[in-house]
């Protein structure tokens, strides 16, 4: 079994990291039973969903296209 952290935040949401892979996934690449070995609680972070979105001062500045294909001439 690979050993994994499980880590609550804040806003109630979990995460379960891994942070020691077992032979068999080494090998397989299948994940299995996972084994929380290590609980962690932020109590002072919210998880990647639920945090603000911050840009950095420069994001004004980069020209995005409204379409997904460019045209070069």
């Amino acid at each position: 079994m690979c050993d994994y952290t499980q880590r609550e935040y804040s806003c109630g949401h979990f995460r379960w990291i891994a942070s020691k892979w077992c032979r068999d996934y080494t090998i397989t690449h299948k994940r299995c039973q996972p084994n929380v070995t290590h609980f962690e609680y932020r109590q002072e972070e919210l998880c990647g969903e639920c945090k603000p979105k911050t840009y950095p001062p420069w994001e004004s500045m980069i020209k995005r296209s409204s379409s997904k294909q460019q045209t070069y001439l």
